[in-house]
This record gives C-alpha cells, sequence and structure tokens, in this order.
C-alpha cells in the first residue's frame, strides 16, 4: 500500500498547489499545459489499446458496462454530487480521477505492490501524476483535490485484490484490461481538449464486466 499512498499524497499536494497558483498561472499557459495534457493522455489511449487480443470482448464489455453504468446513474449521479460542492468539481472530479487510475501503470504498479511488496512503479506514477494534478487544478479546480481520495480508493482496493488473489490473474486479462482502459483514456483526451464529452464512468463499468466476458469466451472454448 506504500505506493498508493505515495500516489494518494502526490496527488493532494500538486493539486494543492495548483490551486494556490490558480490565479497566477495566465490563462493562456493553462490553455496550453492543459492541451499538451489531453494530447499525452490521447497517446496513452492510442499506446494501450494495441495492447487488446480480443476485440470482441473488449467491444461486448463496453457495450454491456456502459448500458449497465447508463442505467444505475454512475456518471449523471457522482457529477451531481460532486458538483454540490461547486460549480464544475464534478466534471473535475471524473476526468482527473479517470486520468490518475486508468491505464497500465495504476494496474501493473497495483499489481506489483500488491504480489510483490514493490511500488516502484507506484513511485513513478505518482512523480507524474504530481506535475499533472498541478495543472488540473489550476485549470478545471477543487475537484482535482478531491481525486486524490479516489485515488486512495481505487488503488488500495486494486493493490488489495491483487494481494488477496495472489498470481491467479493471467496476464492475457491484464492486457486487455490495459487495452480497455486505453480507450477510456483516448475518450478522455478528447473531453480534455473540448472535441467531444463523454460519459466515461458509465463506460469505466466495462471494467469489471470484461473479466466476466473474457471468462465466459474461455468457458466456450473448451467445450
Amino acid at each position: 500500500m506504500l505506493g498508493t499512498l505515495f500516489n494518494t499524497i502526490t496527488v493532494a499536494m500538486g493539486a494543492g498547489i495548483g490551486l494556490a497558483l490558480r490565479q497566477r498561472v495566465p490563462e493562456s499557459l493553462r490553455t496550453v499545459v492543459f492541451s499538451a495534457i489531453g494530447l499525452f493522455t490521447l497517446y496513452i489511449g492510442v499506446d494501450l489499446m494495441g495492447g487488446i487480443n480480443a476485440p470482441v470482448a473488449v467491444f461486448v464489455a463496453l457495450v454491456v458496462g456502459s448500458a449497465i453504468g447508463h442505467a444505475l446513474g454512475v456518471d449523471r449521479r457522482l457529477r451531481s454530487a460532486a458538483d454540490k460542492l461547486g460549480t464544475g468539481t464534478g466534471a473535475a472530479l471524473v476526468q482527473s480521477t479517470l486520468l490518475f487510475c486508468v491505464g497500465a501503470m495504476t494496474l501493473v504498479g497495483c499489481m506489483r505492490d500488491g504480489l510483490e511488496n514493490d511500488p516502484t512503479i507506484l513511485y513513478a506514477k505518482g512523480t507524474m501524476d504530481l506535475i499533472s494534478s498541478v495543472f488540473l487544478a489550476a485549470a478545471l479546480g477543487r475537484g482535482v483535490v478531491y481525486a486524490a481520495g479516489a485515488v486512495l480508493l481505487i488503488q488500495g482496493t486494486l493493490t488489495l485484490a491483487f494481494s488477496t488473489l495472489g498470481t491467479g490473474i493471467p496476464e492475457s486479462m491484464v492486457s486487455e484490461l490495459s487495452g480497455l482502459g486505453g480507450i477510456l483514456l483516448f475518450g478522455l483526451g478528447l473531453d480534455l481538449l473540448g472535441v467531444r464529452s463523454f460519459p466515461l464512468l458509465d463506460l469505466s463499468c466495462a471494467l469489471p464486466v470484461l473479466p466476466i466476458i473474457l471468462w465466459i469466451i474461455d468457458i466456450s472454448a473448451n467445450f
């Protein structure tokens, strides 16, 4: 859990600095840096998508997961609840949480920390998130600060899950989950750039659905 605690602290620190400097950072600088973060998020998304080897399973998981998320109103409810803390807070919380918590570094980092007590990857990720959170908070506001709690919850849960499950998770599943995460990050990149907004939390419900789809496919193949 050391890696997750470090990452949580770096996000909180970076967001705090970003809020403190918000009025001192020129709007033009915030805009260009925010564009850079959006473009780099697109790149990470495309890179991760290259690891998908079961596109049909990923597609089905996206459709089923997004339908479940929409039915439950996950994205709408969380944004609405967060916006009660301030206008735009919900969008900032969702965008920053996805940026910090979706991706191969999160998945593999939590796996290494949980299985081998090796937080090295999460230390590196936390350092990167420190920089990103400064400019995200300067541009989006205090919703980024609340994302630190999401990092603690999500990465902490993943680390404990890997620690409990041991080595029973195949690398192929990690690869597919990372690829699905890449699709979500690509959507986030478009959102950050203002190209199009997506109900990303509804779509994120595909992540827990994908292992079930892969399990069903694996069982079917053995019959």
